[in-house]
Formats: C-alpha cells, structure tokens, sequence
C-alpha cells in the first residue's frame, strides 16, 4: 500500500516473489523517503504498473508474466519508467538478458535497502530515452494527450479550453515538455527560467508549478499533469505520456481503417 505522501515521494513498485525480500525492501525503502507499494502476484504487479505510475520497478527475474514470458518482459512492455531486475548470484543469463532487453539495471541478490535506495536515486537522476525517440519541442505547435502547446504564441490549451498561463509558467513547463520522460532538477529549472546569475529560495519553483498544475486540471481533473520526485525535480506525469501513448495509437488505427 502506498503512503499518504505518495504524490510526492518517489515511487518504486517492487514485484518479486520472495516474502523476506518484499518486507526488507519495502520497510528499507520506505525509511529513505520513497514511497512504495509490494505485491509478488503478477496480474497484480502489471495492475499497479499503470495505477501506482511508479518511477521504478524493482522486479524479480524469475517471475513468470501473467500471458507467458517472463514479468520482466510484461512490465517492460507496459510500463514507461525505471525498471530494475533482481536476480540470485547463479542467474548470470537472467541479468544479461534483461539488460539486453532494455533493463536499466540487473542486480545480484542478496542486496542491502541502502544499495537499492542509491540504485534508486542514481536512476532518477539519469534522463531517460524517451525524449530521444519522440521529440515533442520539434514543432512551433505541440500535442501531449489532451495538451496543446503553442510555442510561438506562448499558449496553453487542454482539450480546447485556453489556459491562461503566466511567463513563468509556461517556461518551466516549456523545459518539462523539452524532456518528457526525465526529471528536471530545481537548479536546471531557476538556471534556464531565471538564469545562471538567480540567487534565492529554489522553493520559488514549486510555487509556480503548484499554480500551474491547479490551471491544466480544471479541464482535465483526472489527470495528473507534473509529478514531483521528491528531493530532486519534476518531469511530466505518466499520466499524460499514457494519454500521448493512447492518442497516437488511436490515430494509428484510424489511419489505417
């Protein structure tokens, strides 16, 4: 079960079948500031993989997928976000395989909950390659889901409602857009919005996001537009790179009927 402060610790989904693993993980996991939520059934962990949007997925290599294959491959599949594999020490192959297969990291087992928390922290720290792939700042006039972004007019829109954004606003969401799948810090935010030469309280970015997510979800309030990582940054939610997903799938198939 996830904790109260969920929305803004980072979150891990940790999938694997060992109970004594689980309870370690989670409890280490839990004291060093992230959230996190546990299950070793598989329906359950690709169920939370969309539900818990979790920026990483601790999973067991030796679980099988709930269609065939293994778990690793089902999550890798369905889920845009860290995904880290765990192994015992005789299991070379699994790790291997999971690395070329598009893992962020494989890792021998038996592992310390400090060496996870710094495994953890180091990937969210590590842009992710989605960006690489689907550069949305690539055109004056920028669709995410329900969003539309105006790059020359500096203008929001959500599902075809104007939203009426400050400055500031639009370009700390213009730098979140320009790296849709990583975590952008505080300081690379003060330093493009602001400048190099900024000095003063960096909390001064939470307030205008905080302003700007209540704006986007007055037309969309099921979605969660920015997530925060604690401790670090913001990136875009995986809500609305699902939405992107969703909508470039659904344009696919009408192109092709």
């Amino acid at each position: 079960m996830a904790e109260p402060d969920a929305q803004l610790a980072p979150r891990v989904l940790i999938a694997v079948g060992d109970p004594l693993l689980r309870r370690v993980a989670s409890t280490g996991l839990r004291d060093r500031g992230f959230s996190v939520s546990a299950t070793n059934e598989e329906s359950a962990a690709i169920v939370l993989a969309r539900s818990f949007t979790p920026d990483v997925i601790l999973v067991d290599l030796l679980l099988h997928g709930p269609g065939g294959g293994t778990l690793f491959d089902a999550l890798r599949a369905s889920a845009d976000c860290y995904v880290v594999g765990l192994a015992p020490p005789d299991a070379e192959d699994s790790r291997i395989r999971a690395l070329r297969a598009g893992a962020d990291d494989a890792v021998s087992l038996p592992i310390s909950a400090d060496e996870l928390a710094a495994r953890c922290q180091a990937l969210l720290r590590r842009p992710r390659q989605l960006h690489a792939r689907w550069d949305p700042m690539a055109a004056s006039m920028v669709r995410i889901g329900p969003l539309q972004i105006d790059l020359g007019r500096k203008e929001l829109r959500v599902r075809n409602h104007d939203v009426p954004v400050t400055r500031i606003e639009f370009a700390l969401f213009e730098q979140l857009c320009r790296r849709p799948s990583e975590v952008c810090s505080r300081v690379h935010l003060l330093e493009q919005v602001w400048g190099p030469n900024w000095v003063g309280d960096t909390h001064v970015v939470d307030v205008h996001l905080s302003n700007l997510r209540r704006k986007l979800q007055q037309n969309a309030p099921e979605l969660r537009f920015i997530h925060t990582v604690r401790g670090i940054g913001f990136r875009l939610s995986n809500d609305l790179l699902r939405a992107e997903r969703d909508r470039r799938e659904d344009d696919a198939l009408s192109a092709s009927a």
